[in-house]
């Protein structure tokens, strides 16, 4: 993980929600673990309107939580984090 604080697209548009494989691939780390850390962390939200991929997640708190985990001591640190970010 890099570390960087940016969008995912250089102009900030696109879809403002990410599929399981497309969340978990911006955060280097398995599916499982990201619809663990959601089911059982609450975050980041399931926005619904999954489909046979698995549930949807918004794109700011995946990048809040790709930002947050390079810096924190745990999952639950960068969690954290990550949600006063999103919701500052």
């Amino acid at each position: 993980m890099s570390g960087r604080v940016t969008s995912l697209l250089p102009d900030g548009s696109g879809d403002s929600e990410l599929d399981c494989a497309e969340a978990a691939s911006l955060l280097d780390v398995p599916p499982t673990a990201l619809r663990t850390w959601s089911e059982r962390l609450s975050f980041p939200h399931d926005v619904g309107g999954g489909t046979a991929g698995g549930p949807r997640f918004r794109r700011d708190e995946i990048e809040a939580l790709r930002d947050a985990l390079p810096r924190a001591h745990s999952v639950t640190g960068a969690i954290h984090a990550a949600r006063l970010r999103v919701h500052a």
